[in-house]
C-alpha cells in the first residue's frame, strides 16, 4: 500500500527578531540594510532565484545575527537548492544558539531532514520545536505542522502508535484538516484497526479529499 506523506511548509516572514536570548549590538544602519536585502531576496524568491537569495542572505547572517528574518528567508531559500542544504542546517543552527527555544527555526530544520530521510534528526528536531510551542505559545499558525509532521516521521519509521498521537494532536489545532485525517487512517489501517482508518478516510473524503478513493475501495466495505 502506498501511503501519502504531505509534507506542509507555510512561508512567514517577520520583520523583527523574536525569541532571541543573547544581547547583541545592532546598529541601525545595519539593520535598515538587512531590511532591504531580506526584501530583495524575497524578490528573488518570488521568482525562482534561490542560490542569488541565498547568497545576499549570508553576509546578513553574518553582520546581523539577530535578523530573525534572514533565517527563515535562507531557509525559503536553499530548501529548493538541495545540494547546498548542509549549508542551511549550519544555518539553522547557528540560529537556534541565537535564538533559544524558538518553535519555527526547530521546525524548518525537521522539514530540511525529513526531505533528507534522515527520520531520527528530523524527530528529535520536531520535538523541539513542539517543546517550545508549549512555552511560546500554540496559537503561532503552523504548531499543528509540527505534529503532522513528526506524525510523518513516526509513519514512515512505523511507529503507527505515535503517529496516531501526533495525527490527534494536528487535528486539535486544526480541525476537519483532510490531510491529517488521511495519514492518521493511514496510521490506523498499519495498526491493523481498520474501523477506525476508514473512520478517517471517509472524513477526508468528506472534506474534498478524494486521495482517500482508492483506500476506501479497497479497504473499507
Amino acid at each position: 500500500m502506498k501511503y501519502l506523506f504531505v509534507f506542509v511548509c507555510v512561508l512567514f516572514f517577520q520583520v523583527f527578531a523574536t525569541h532571541a536570548q543573547e544581547i547583541y549590538d545592532v546598529d541601525p544602519e545595519e539593520r535598515n540594510n538587512s531590511i532591504v536585502i531580506v526584501e530583495t531576496a524575497l524578490d528573488m524568491i518570488s521568482k525562482g532565484n534561490y542560490e542569488s537569495a541565498a547568497k545576499i542572505l549570508e553576509p546578513v547572517m553574518e553582520k546581523d545575527p539577530t535578523f530573525h528574518p534572514a533565517y527563515v528567508n535562507y531557509y525559503n531559500a536553499i530548501r529548493n537548492v538541495p545540494q547546498k542544504t548542509d549549508k542551511l542546517i549550519e544555518a539553522l543552527n547557528t540560529a537556534l544558539e541565537i535564538f533559544e527555544e524558538d518553535d519555527e527555526l526547530s521546525y524548518y530544520l525537521g522539514n530540511i531532514y525529513q526531505e533528507r530521510r534522515q527520520y531520527e534528526a528530523a524527530i528529535k528536531a520536531y520535538s523541539a520545536a513542539i517543546d517550545y510551542s508549549k512555552i511560546n505559545g500554540e496559537d503561532f499558525p503552523i504548531v499543528w505542522a509540527y505534529h503532522f509532521n513528526r506524525g510523518n516521521c513516526h509513519l514512515k519509521t512505523k511507529q503507527f502508535d505515535k503517529a496516531i498521537a501526533d495525527y490527534t494532536y494536528a487535528l486539535r489545532l486544526s480541525p476537519d484538516n483532510s490531510d491529517v485525517l488521511t495519514n492518521r487512517g493511514t496510521s490506523y489501517y498499519q495498526a491493523k484497526n481498520n474501523t477506525k482508518a476508514c473512520e478517517d478516510w471517509n472524513a477526508a473524503r468528506r472534506l474534498g479529499n478524494k486521495s482517500v478513493d482508492r483506500y476506501i475501495s479497497s479497504f473499507c466495505k
